[in-house]
C-alpha cells in the first residue's frame, strides 16, 4: 500500500465520509479554502489521484493529529510532493502554512547530499525577484497561531535560544567566512527551527518565532551567498522574507534588511536595475515600519551601489543618485544609537558605512575621494571582522592602482595575504582573483607578489 492507505488505516477512520468530515472541518481547511468528498478521498486512497499541495497539508495535519505523531507530505507521498530542485523554496508564496512547508522541504534537501549539490549549483533567477517583491508588498497580514502537523507547544524561552544560537554563529561567519559552519547552520535549522515552525504558538510567540526563523534563514543564505551558491541564496533570503512579513512588527525592518541582501546578490550577479528596485524597495519597508537608523543607512548604501554599477554601465546621471543616497546613509547613521540596533544589524557602524561609501566612490571614478574612507574603515574594523577587513584592504589596494600607485597597491594586498588563506569564503577568492587579474603580469614586482601568492595562498587565489 501507499503511505496514505497504510496511515489511513491505521488512523482507523472507517468511511470515507468519516476522513473527508475530519478533512473539511480542519482549522487548517477552512484557511486553506479546502473541502473534499468521499469520492476524492476514495481516489486519494487508490493512488488514483494525488491531491494538490493545499489539500495534502491539511490531510497531513488530520492523520498526524489522530496517530499523535509528527507527519510531513514526504511521509505520505514520498514521491508526489517531492519538488523538482530547479523549483524547490524560489516561490514567494501567499500562504504561510505552505511556506512552513516549503522551509521544510528546502532544509531536507540540504541534508540529503545529492540534492544538496544539486541545489548548490543553480544560479541567481531574476524573474523571482519581481514576483518576490510583489508578493511582499502587497500580501495580506498573516494570522501566525500555529496549525501545522507537529504538535508541539513553543514557548518564548525557545524562541530565545534560537536567537542565541544565531547570533553566535553570525559571529563566526564575519570572523572566518560563510564555509565554516554553514553546514552547522542548515543542520540546526532542519533539526530545531523546522519542527517548531510546524508547533502550535500563540501569535505573539509565533511571530517571535517567524520573526527568529527569518534571521537564521537569511543568514544561511548569507553564508550560501559568501559560498557563491547563488541559487541556494537566493531560495533563503526570499523565504526569510515571508517569515519576516508573517512576523509583523516584531521583525522591526528585518523585511527591509533581506531585500538589501538580494539587491547585493543581485548585483553581484550583474543584475544592475534589479539591485536598484530592491534597495528601493527596503525603503517602503523602512516607511512602513519602525525600524532604525543603521537600517535605513545600508538601504541608502545599497541604492549607492547599484546607483554606482549603473554609472559604470553607461548612465551618466546615475553618479549623482549615488552620491545623493551616499549622504543620506551618512546623515542617518550619525544620528543614530547603536545601542538601540538589533543585533542582526549591528554589524553596520561608522567603518562599515565608509567601507561601503569608498566602494561606490571607487566605482564612479572618484577614486582619490575613497582613500580617506577607506582609512577609516580599516583603522574602525575590529580584529573579529577578518573578512570585512580584507574585503577593505583589497578594496584599498585597488584604489592605489587606479591612482598609480603600484607599490602601495601590492603592499596593502600582501597585508591581507595571511588572512585570506584562514577565511572560508568563495568571495574571498574571486576577489582576490579579480585583484590579480587587475595587475601588468609582466613587471617584476607584480612577478615576485604572484610568486608570494602562490606560496601562501596555493589553491585559495
Amino acid at each position: 500500500m501507499i503511505g496514505l492507505a497504510r496511515l489511513y488505516a491505521e488512523a482507523g477512520f472507517g468511511k470515507h465520509e468519516s476522513f473527508a468530515a475530519a478533512v473539511n472541518s480542519h482549522p487548517l481547511a477552512r484557511e486553506s479554502g479546502v473541502s473534499v468528498s468521499r469520492v476524492s478521498i476514495g481516489r486519494y486512497l487508490s493512488g488514483t489521484t494525488v491531491p494538490d499541495l493545499a489539500v495534502g497539508r491539511v490531510i497531513v495535519a488530520v492523520l498526524a493529529a489522530r496517530l499523535g505523531q509528527p507527519l510531513t507530505l514526504n511521509d505520505v507521498w514520498p514521491v508526489a510532493f517531492a519538488p523538482a530542485v530547479s523549483d524547490l523554496a524560489l516561490r514567494y508564496e501567499r500562504s504561510l502554512p505552505v511556506t512552513v512547508e516549503c522551509v521544510a522541504q528546502l532544509l531536507a534537501c540540504e541534508v540529503d547530499h545529492a540534492r544538496a549539490r544539486a541545489l548548490a549549483a543553480l544560479d541567481f533567477a531574476p524573474p523571482a525577484v519581481s514576483e518576490a517583491i510583489t508578493g511582499w508588498r502587497y500580501g495580506l497580514v498573516d494570522s501566525v497561531t500555529g496549525r501545522q502537523t507537529e504538535s508541539r507547544d513553543v514557548t518564548h524561552r525557545q524562541v530565545a535560544q534560537i536567537r542565541e544560537t544565531c547570533v553566535w554563529f553570525s559571529g563566526l561567519d564575519h570572523a572566518r567566512g560563510g564555509g565554516l559552519v554553514r553546514s552547522a547552520v542548515t543542520t540546526y535549522l532542519h533539526d530545531h527551527v523546522a519542527p517548531l515552525l510546524r508547533g502550535s504558538y500563540t501569535d505573539a510567540v509565533g511571530r517571535s518565532l517567524f520573526a527568529v526563523a527569518a534571521e537564521m534563514l537569511q543568514l544561511a543564505g548569507w553564508m550560501a551567498y559568501d559560498l557563491e551558491r547563488h541559487g541556494l541564496a537566493q531560495r533563503y533570503y526570499i523565504q526569510a522574507l515571508r517569515l519576516a512579513k508573517a512576523s509583523g512588527v516584531e521583525s522591526r525592518g528585518f523585511d527591509a534588511f533581506v531585500l538589501v541582501r538580494l539587491s547585493q546578490q543581485a548585483l553581484n550577479r550583474d543584475h544592475a536595475d534589479e539591485a536598484l528596485y530592491l534597495a528601493r524597495a527596503a525603503h517602503d519597508d523602512i516607511a512602513l515600519s519602525a525600524t532604525t537608523p543603521a537600517v535605513r543607512a545600508l538601504a541608502y548604501a545599497a541604492e549607492a551601489r547599484a546607483c554606482a554599477r549603473l554609472y559604470e554601465k553607461g548612465d551618466t546621471h546615475a553618479a549623482t543618485a549615488c552620491r545623493q543616497a551616499l549622504l543620506a546613509a551618512e546623515r542617518v547613521l550619525d544620528a543614530g544609537d547603536p545601542g538601540g540596533e538589533p543585533a542582526w544589524i549591528g554589524y553596520f557602524d561608522p567603518p562599515e558605512l565608509a567601507a561601503e561609501v569608498a566602494h561606490s566612490l571607487v566605482v564612479i571614478g572618484d577614486t582619490t575621494a575613497a582613500l580617506p574612507h577607506l582609512d577609516a574603515a580599516l583603522t574602525g574594523k575590529s580584529s573579529d571582522r577578518a573578512r570585512d577587513r580584507l574585503f577593505c584592504q583589497l578594496n584599498l589596494a585597488t584604489a592605489h592602482l587606479r591612482t598609480g600607485d603600484l607599490d602601495a597597491a601590492l603592499a596593502v594586498a600582501e597585508q591581507a595575504l595571511p588572512t585570506a588563506g584562514t577565511i572560508a569564503s568563495a568571495r574571498v577568492r574571486s576577489r582576490f582573483r579579480s585583484f590579480r587579474r587587475s595587475l601588468p603580469a609582466k613587471e617584476p614586482r607584480v612577478v615576485a607578489f604572484n610568486e608570494r601568492v602562490h606560496d601562501e595562498l596555493a589553491g585559495v587565489a
